[in-house]
């Protein structure tokens, strides 16, 4: 593997080691999925049930919105039976002609067969309002057809219907779930529609989809999970009853599409502590139940919650009413999603606020029983304690009772890997992997497990002028290897650079593992040498060099923006540095 020696410009504040790819077929900076000239975003990835991945996405290459997929191997290898650039998922001119917005936010889940069936809202019918609609697409890269050329019609009711989520129904088919509008502008409801494998709507759900919850208040932004018999659990936060006393609600529809007699109408109540509590999502756990995460405020600050509710509608035993806290830190935490454990429990990410200037990611184990994973630390392990701006986080169990999770920082994607026990992965940075150095913008990061311990994460990439592209690359942790990461010798280490922002000398600490060839140099953000501070063998063990704020002539740099980069035996490392008069 060729490492990487790229200077990183922006603002970040992160360190970064090379990935090592699945195979030489993966690009080192990424698979590029799709780099049509105009605007594509928005991705999302499924399985192709052979460690590679199809993504979807929506795309701006038409006179109006569209959605295209693609396929890529585990191997990195793109499908060649799939076109350049994707296959478009509507065929139909007409479709595309009469959309007044188009199609877009497409979710995507596997058919099982190779192949996956994606589902978004559409404009097609604008009088009408937005509609739900689904197509299937083969393994081969062929839209079904069994299936409508320009996708089957979920639901055509009158009325807004939008935020679809979906899941498998494990039988080729998938079952969607939305916000629906109907009844009124201002009440929304959630309601689900059963698609089968072949196209057809299933004719024992009603025609339009089965309402979920009609409460007399707004329901908002439903997620969804299989409940491994053919059916779904919904979880959705609700407005009853009143809009400053938001609750989280969950509901149980069956294979045969009937809402389940044995929970509550309208749901059955996770959460109804004081405050607006909101942004749920789910996961299943493993037996036909459900956990379900969501930002929670009943002690004045935006904290993280969980609960788990059994097949039977019933909180399950050892979960407090009102749900279990898995993040109460001071200052807010927001944007918790999660992934299976593996054993009935869940791991937790979101975004914290804790140390007062940024935003970074945490992760907590919770178990089954409702307990949070004594050995985890309190309120969570640190992903990342960059400086940057890091948010829209997403997460995939590794297999083995841990998760990789993903995130934006200052527009570029990072990943990390925690392990069952709770610890970071050590052949991991500390905040975590750059997935692709550049100067382009990075967003919108989707994580699906590849095969034992890896994942493949896809997102758009502004490459050039406006447009974004669609990349992908893989991720690889030492699960899948069988290394044991605690018979690796130690890796270098960086610190961060002490103080900063600065006034007087910058402290740069840095250890080795061994002896070393070290180079230590600051850049300025036009990517200009500004001073060498080492570059020669340094002794295996801890060290400091300070650097003075003076460029190599001498002279006192201005203040600003710079980078301290290391280079040590071929991997780099990177830091911001924030210099004041």
């Amino acid at each position: 593997m060729k490492a990487a020696t790229l200077i990183i410009f922006g603002s970040l504040s992160l360190a970064w080691i090379s990935p090592g790819p699945a195979s030489a077929d993966w690009p080192a900076l990424g698979r590029a999925i799709c780099t049509d000239p105009n605007r594509q975003e928005h991705p999302k990835i499924a399985t192709d049930g052979s460690g590679g991945a199809i993504a979807v996405w929506q795309d701006f290459r038409s006179t109006r919105v569209n959605v295209f997929a693609r396929r890529v191997f585990a191997s990195g290898v793109l499908d060649p039976a799939w076109p350049v650039n994707g296959r478009a998922l509507l065929t139909d001119s007409t479709a595309l002609a009469t959309a007044f917005d188009g199609q877009d936010f497409p979710v995507i889940v596997p058919d099982g067969a190779g192949g996956a069936i994606v589902a978004w809202q559409d404009g097609r019918s604008f009088d009408n309002g937005l509609d739900i609609f689904a197509q299937h697409v083969l393994a081969s890269g062929v839209v079904d057809p069994a299936w409508p050329a320009n996708g089957r019609a979920l639901c055509a009711a009158r009325g807004q219907q939008d935020v679809p989520t979906i899941v498998s129904d494990g039988a080729g088919g998938a079952i969607v779930t939305w916000m629906d509008g109907r009844s009124s502008v201002t009440n929304v409801d959630i309601f689900a529609q059963h698609v089968l494998a072949s196209g057809a709507v299933d004719p024992n759900w009603l025609a339009d989809g089965i309402a979920l919850c009609t409460a007399p208040a707004p329901q908002a932004f439903p997620n969804i999970v299989s409940d491994g018999s053919g059916g779904a659990i919904v979880t959705w936060y609700d407005f009853r009853p009143s809009a400053s006393s938001l609750d989280i609600y969950a509901q149980h529809v069956t294979s045969l599409g009937i809402v389940d007699p044995a929970w509550p109408a309208n749901g059955r109540a996770l959460c109804l502590a004081i405050g607006a509590q909101v942004n749920p999502t789910i996961v299943s756990d493993g037996v036909h139940g459900a956990i379900v995460t969501w930002e929670d405020p009943r002690d004045g600050t935006q904290h993280i919650y969980a609960q788990r509710v059994l097949v039977s509608g019933a909180i399950a035993p050892g979960w407090p009413v009102d749900g279990r806290a898995v993040c109460v830190a001071s200052i807010a935490q927001e944007q918790p999603i999660l992934a299976t454990d593996g054993a009935s429990g869940a791991i937790v990410t979101w975004m914290d606020s804790r140390s007062g200037t940024s935003r970074n990611p945490y992760v907590q184990h919770v178990l089954a029983s409702g307990a949070i994973d004594a050995a985890w630390p309190v309120n969570g392990r640190a992903v990342s304690l960059s400086s940057g701006a890091e948010f829209d986080p997403s997460i995939v169990g590794d297999g083995a009772g841990g998760a990789i999770i993903a995130w934006d920082e200052d527009f570029f994607i990072m990943v990390n890997h925690v392990q069952a026990s709770g610890i970071l992965d050590p052949t991991f940075p500390v905040n975590g992997r750059l997935i692709r150095p550049g100067l382009e913008f990075q967003r919108n990061p989707d994580l699906v497990a590849s095969g034992p311990g890896n994942a493949i994460v896809a997102w758009a990439d502004v490459v050039s002028g406006p447009n974004a592209d669609i990349y992908a690359m893989i991720v690889l942790t030492e699960v899948a290897s069988g290394v044991d990461p605690r018979a690796r010798p130690p890796e270098f280490t960086f610190a961060r650079p002490t103080p900063n922002p600065a006034q007087g000398p910058v402290t740069l600490r840095f250890a080795l593992p061994g002896t070393a060839h070290v180079r230590l140099t600051i850049y300025d953000v036009a990517g200009h040498r500004v001073r060498e501070i080492a570059d020669d063998e340094q002794a295996m063990g801890e060290h400091e060099i300070a650097w003075d704020h003076r460029d190599d002539g001498g002279r006192a740099v201005s203040a600003g923006f710079y980078f301290a980069r290391m280079e040590v035996k071929g991997h780099v490392l990177t830091h911001k540095l924030v210099t004041l008069k």
